[in-house]
């Protein structure tokens, strides 16, 4: 029960990280890519932190516990690099590409954990994790076009957040176990916040951020910018977390395979009505996490590899 608890979590937060793709291109308009990746995670602590104190104090402390020192590595790389390199590699590639490129997180996951967890990867898993990149990438491409490759530096800033991701994802579960979800993504997120006010403050001295940044101009700029922080990121890293506990990382980066297929669904609303190939990309998306839920439910026995490496 748990892990469709897990699965359900995942499915929610696919469904809302289809909109950050959409949501960062229209601040950057506006914003500089330092002061959004640092805005949205300091200003959604307020509401974490409240959430903490009111269901989860009888938790050990940050300081204290399975966490300690640690929380610091996880926060700056796994939150504050992340941050900053997804954002300003989005503000540097054609918002279609960065759709494309959220598909290679299972891959760059399993990588991640192999290299540096020395967990084997679930041979189950690579037909599906193979059938939802290509999916995926046939419900965001662009055939015909000229911009279809329009690689302008930011798609390798991505791939490397969605590397530091994967870390933080494994290395969170780790390094705090015994922590509920709900106060290792507050930690871990205060700490993120720390190292992302030090890398605007960086930004502002050298001329590569604006200060102070420019006022909202219009409501939907402040709904906009409330969306990214609260539901986006307050909630989304909860959900990731949530989920990551319970079907672990590479599951769930597969599950980041519908949130091109959302974006998709976004542009059509606003008026681009989805291609045949597009239509065809999100069914192969959705077939790909069918088949890795089949594959998972008929292997009766366990893989006592696979465990001993995710418990060690």
């Amino acid at each position: 029960m748990a892990k469709w608890i897990g699965y359900f979590g995942l499915l929610l937060l696919a469904l809302l990280w289809g909109t950050m793709v959409p949501t960062v291109a229209h601040l950057l308009q506006r914003w500089d890519p330092y002061f959004l990746a640092a805005f949205r995670y300091i200003c959604a602590l307020p509401v974490m932190w409240a959430a903490l104190v009111l269901f989860d104090r009888r938790r050990p402390d940050i300081a204290g516990g399975g966490g300690d020192w640690r929380v610091w590595p996880l926060g700056i790389v796994g939150i504050g690099c992340y941050a900053t390199l997804y954002t300003i590699g989005v503000y540097n590639c054609h918002p279609v590409t960065a759709a494309i490129l959220s598909a290679t997180s299972p891959a760059v996951a399993a990588i991640v954990d192999r290299i540096l967890w020395k967990i084997p990867v679930d041979h189950r898993m690579l037909p599906a994790i193979s059938l939802a990149i290509v999916g995926s990438a046939l419900a965001t491409v662009r055939f015909g076009q000229e911009d279809m490759f329009d690689f302008r530096g930011g798609e390798i800033l991505m791939v490397t957040a969605f590397a530091c991701w994967s870390w933080y994802s494994t290395a969170a579960q780790r390094w705090c176990r015994g922590w509920s979800q709900l106060r290792i993504t507050t930690a871990t997120m205060t700490t993120g916040g720390v190292g992302l006010a030090v890398i605007f403050t960086i930004a502002v001295l050298s001329g590569a951020a604006e200060f102070p940044p420019p006022a909202p101009e219009t409501v939907t700029d402040v709904a906009v910018l409330g969306w990214m922080t609260f539901v986006l990121v307050a909630l989304g890293v909860y959900l990731w977390n949530f989920g990551v506990k319970r079907t672990g990382v590479v599951v769930a980066s597969l599950y980041l395979n519908l949130v091109p297929v959302v974006s998709v669904a976004i542009f059509a609303i606003a008026g681009t009505p989805p291609s045949v190939m597009q239509v065809a990309g999100g069914v192969l998306v959705i077939a790909g996490i069918v088949m890795s839920e089949i594959q998972m439910l008929k292997a009766r026995k366990p893989d006592p590899a696979l465990d001993a490496a995710h418990l060690s």
